[in-house]
């Protein structure tokens, strides 16, 4: 950059600098002779005319705003906090990152100096440990759970929406990953990436719910490319040299001096009063040098020259927390084509099932302590969108302040409520299937499933919803999410149900809101499972039903006979899976929910089969099953080129189970705990085992 500004706008013509602190590594990346890069200024500034909107972006990453403030960006830009740092990044990477970080200006023995100070700034550092690994798997929680949406794919992964190697070769707004292998070890990493906030309180690398500790460590395993499963054997966080007391007084010293506490929160350090660009600045920058480019110098000018920097639309604050790379807002943003791929989720919802939702008037869609719920993460009540895999992130220090911005910025004019509405009746027929609109054909109703696509829980829409915008969405879904599969229920604003409410399209949006924040029970549709109406139940003969078993997997085969004895057969290895006595099986979820659950017997006592090994680089072939006169199955399937069958039948509360081999096989007729199996014959290839239950 060839010269700096004052009073806001006027040029001097001298080399300038502009404040970047040490741990601008996620959100942005420099070195020596390069400009920086910000994700939100490089995706939505760069290629556009100089704006005050770039040049506020870069105000506020670059960290300029931090000694000077005027920062139009709501959520302030901050350094990570240096607590247990010596235990979480090695020395030498440290070193060498203040020494090639623009314009420290710190000599040898000053670095020394500074780095035995920021040893002693330790908070009980205890990062768990864990027996195995699996960077494979590690792959994948990078690519599904959102941190592609950031950061650059890994060009061999092949992603569910695309495949791979189509990420562009040009930067494109990704954030730079620093070298993991020479910053850190594999269990500090993980225990990073299981609470990135606590460190990285700004929100620029946010928290994202893994779930569990061995999706973190497996994720650091990835980012660190480490492939053996023993972590013991992992690279660890080398310990730093034991700094002496006439170092560590010195170190601190140029911790204040440097004003290094305008970034990072440092234990007994404040920062320097902010200086002001209005009040006029006059030769070199105090702090860092960058090799700003054009684009960005010209924003930058165009930020100053502004006499009060605002955000009256979001874009500069949404685009400064890359909010952008997963939401769109007002037709701005969203995955872009090298990450819309990596997105995934329910499908049967189309993009509405694995893309985020857009953030347009956000404000004024949902409540403020929602939108706080959601911002800060609580578990279990801000994620109403299980179906879309990749989640969104955690910003608990920003939670009450975006929720206030957005508020302030949306909820000019909310618009009209529906209608007060008193007949909560015509509000539960609305929302059925039984003369309504169906809306519980899609949607989920408190715990109950839809029959169709598993759209998200409308039983709650009260506590998440502002009605005015309820009213809104209802008369012209496809304004707020274009190609939605959410119909027009009230097209052109006329009902299609004119026998409830005279037809009247206000009475009636209002009963629906009415009923969903007053009403009890069911929407009309949903079946009486109170009584059992799917409950199988065999009586002279025996049942059979193929379903998705809990334990057995997508292929189990049910056979349920009269004698209140119950099989589940395996198709996929042409094994029995479990046995159970009592009630057989609800049929309900598989006969009529779109996305079939895994379902469980009727009996909570069930016994499992022994699991056995399969023969090495061989897969059964099923082959069907034949039912005799009394509803008996064999169940037929090849192996090796030889045939099998495996008949059952339940007499005298015992289960009988005839197996026929080819060749020498054998089979492995070993019963379930708590199941005794007797040998009663064997004729030929034929096998009769007499499973009965231990008294």
């Amino acid at each position: 950059m060839t010269g700096f500004f004052n009073d806001r706008g006027k040029r001097i013509n001298r080399v300038c600098s502009l404040i970047v602190p040490c741990w601008f590594v996620l959100t942005v990346t420099s070195l020596h002779a390069e400009s920086p890069k910000v994700a939100g200024f490089e995706r939505f500034f760069r290629e556009e005319a100089p704006s005050a909107e770039g040049g506020a972006v870069l105000f506020s990453e670059l960290g300029c705003a931090n000694c000077h403030g005027s920062s139009a960006v709501v959520a302030p830009r901050r350094g990570p906090k240096l607590q247990d740092f010596s235990k979480r990044v090695n020395r030498t990477w440290a070193a060498d990152f203040l020494q090639r970080s623009p314009g420290h200006g710190l000599k040898d023995g000053e670095l020394d100096d500074v780095l035995a100070w920021i040893s002693t700034v330790q908070g009980g550092y205890k990062p768990k440990r864990a027996a195995y690994v699996n960077a494979e798997r590690g792959s994948a929680v990078y690519h599904e759970a959102g941190c592609v949406a950031c950061h650059e794919p890994t060009p061999d992964f092949l992603p569910p929406g695309g495949h791979g190697g189509d990420v562009p070769k040009d930067w494109s707004g990704f954030v730079e990953l620093p070298d993991f292998s020479e910053k850190t070890g594999l269990v500090e990493l993980a225990h990073f990436l299981l609470s990135p906030t606590k460190y990285r309180t700004d929100g620029r690398m946010p928290h994202i719910e893994l779930e569990s500790p061995e999706d973190a460590i497996d994720l650091a395993a990835h980012l660190l490319d480490y492939q053996d499963s023993d972590p013991r054997r992992a690279p660890t966080v080398k310990p730093w040299p034991k700094a002496e007391n006439a170092a560590i007084q010195r170190g601190k010293s140029l911790v204040e001096e440097k004003n290094c506490a305008a970034c990072h929160d440092l234990p007994g350090l404040k920062a320097a009063p902010l200086k002001p660009l209005s009040a006029g600045v006059s030769g070199r920058c105090a702090s860092l040098e960058f090799d700003l480019d054009q684009a960005q110098e010209s924003s930058l000018a165009a930020f100053l020259a502004q006499p009060d920097p605002t955000d009256p639309t979001g874009k500069i604050t949404l685009a400064a927390l890359n909010c952008y790379a997963c939401h769109d807002r007002d037709g701005v943003g969203g995955p872009g084509v090298a990450t819309n791929p990596f997105f995934a989720g329910d499908e049967a919802l189309g993009d509405s099932g694995r893309l985020p939702p857009p953030l347009t008037g956000i404000g004024r869609k949902l409540k403020r302590d929602w939108l706080e719920t959601v911002f800060a993460g609580k578990k279990d009540e801000g994620r109403v969108r299980t179906y879309v895999k990749t989640q969104m992130p955690r910003y608990p220090g920003q939670a009450e302040m975006l929720a206030a911005f957005l508020e302030e910025i949306d909820l000019k004019d909310p618009g009209p409520k529906p209608a007060e509405v008193t007949d909560l009746e015509a509000g539960r027929k609305l929302l059925g299937t039984h003369g309504g609109v169906n809306c519980i054909t899609c949607h989920q109703w408190d715990g109950r499933k839809s029959p169709g696509i598993q759209a998200m829980n409308i039983a709650s829409l009260d506590q998440r919803l502002r009605p005015s915008w309820f009213r809104e969405y209802l008369l012209n879904p496809a304004s707020y999410r274009p190609g939605t599969l959410m119909p027009p229920l009230w097209p052109g604003g006329q009902s299609t149900v004119p026998d409830v409410l005279g037809g009247d399209t206000e009475k009636q949006i209002g009963a629906i809101w009415a009923f969903i924040k007053n009403g009890e029970g069911l929407p009309h549709g949903f079946p009486d499972l109170s009584s059992g109406e799917f409950e199988l139940k065999p009586v002279d003969r025996a049942i059979i039903q193929r379903t998705f078993l809990e334990g057995v997997g997508t292929k189990a085969i049910l056979v349920g006979f009269p004698e209140k004895i119950h099989l589940a057969w395996n198709a996929d290895t042409c094994r029995p899976a479990l046995l159970w006595r009592g009630r057989f099986f609800d049929a309900y979820n598989t006969w009529f929910t779109r996305a079939a659950p895994f379902e469980s017997p009727l009996e909570e006592k069930v016994y499992p089969f022994p699991k056995v090994a399969g023969d090495a680089g061989k897969k059964p072939q099923f082959s069907g099953y034949e039912l005799d006169a009394a509803g008996n199955p064999t169940f037929r399937w090849k192996l090796a080129g030889q045939e099998f069958s495996d008949r059952y039948e339940a007499k005298d509360g015992k289960l009988i189970r005839t197996w026929i081999g080819g060749g020498d096989s054998v089979p492995d007729l070993a019963a379930p705990e708590g199941v005794e199996a007797e040998m009663v014959k064997g004729e030929g290839k034929g096998v009769t085992v007499v499973y009965s239950w231990k008294k």
